[in-house]
């Protein structure tokens, strides 16, 4: 027996639809001290002048409003540098493509035993058109072929913890917000969800 499976579809008891975020969730999110730290170490970047316009700038980019490229554009030039293409390049595989790196065998087991049991599955996740393009169509198969429906936000030029957002999901969904559950590893984007009608809890357990 699968306990964790077992704990987590429980929990789904009073919900018709469950609904996944995808980095930190089916993702491992990845830890910024082991990759963009080192490369701004390897370059002579200032590392919380990157790390402060990662901030400033990541909703842009999960929103559609930029591209990658152009957020780590602007947040070379807030530290006073110019990005390269050959360090927009480096930072797509150290950056972009770590979010996708290991993904979550637990969740797509519990995802399948969801389905089993008859519940509509979707993903709602902050996530930009070329992440989404490039890394997420043909890493994330398995996990998308059980799905019901999909918002990304930089398809929708929306992004958690917006409330259209999560309206959204429930109309592609066709299910009222009581009868959802939302995963996602971030407590303001539970909230959000909570805020809306919406059962949720973070995920994975801390």
């Amino acid at each position: 027996m699968n306990t964790f499976v077992e704990e987590w579809s429980a929990r789904a008891a009073h919900a018709a639809g469950v609904v996944f975020d995808f980095g930190g969730v089916i993702s491992v999110a990845p830890s910024r001290s082991w990759a963009l730290y080192p490369f701004c170490a390897a370059r002579g970047l200032d590392r919380a002048a990157v790390a402060a316009g990662w901030t400033k700038y990541r909703h842009l980019w999960d929103g559609g409003f930029i591209t990658f490229d152009e957020m780590y554009r602007r947040i070379f030039a807030d530290a006073g540098r110019t990005a390269t293409a050959a360090d927009l390049a480096a930072l797509w595989e150290v950056d972009a493509a770590a979010w996708i790196r290991d993904l979550r065998p637990e969740t797509l087991d519990l995802m399948r035993r969801l389905k089993v049991d008859g519940r509509k599955l979707g993903i709602l996740t902050n996530m930009s058109p070329d992440f989404y393009e490039r890394l997420f169509v043909p890493r994330a198969a398995a996990y998308r072929a059980l799905v019901d429906a999909e918002v990304v936000s930089g398809l929708e030029h929306l992004y958690k913890p917006q409330r259209a957002i999560y309206d959204l999901m429930a109309q592609r969904l066709a299910l009222p917000p009581e009868r959802l559950l939302f995963f996602d590893d971030t407590p303001a984007n539970v909230e959000a969800a909570r805020a809306c009608g919406w059962q949720a809890e973070v995920y994975p357990p801390r």
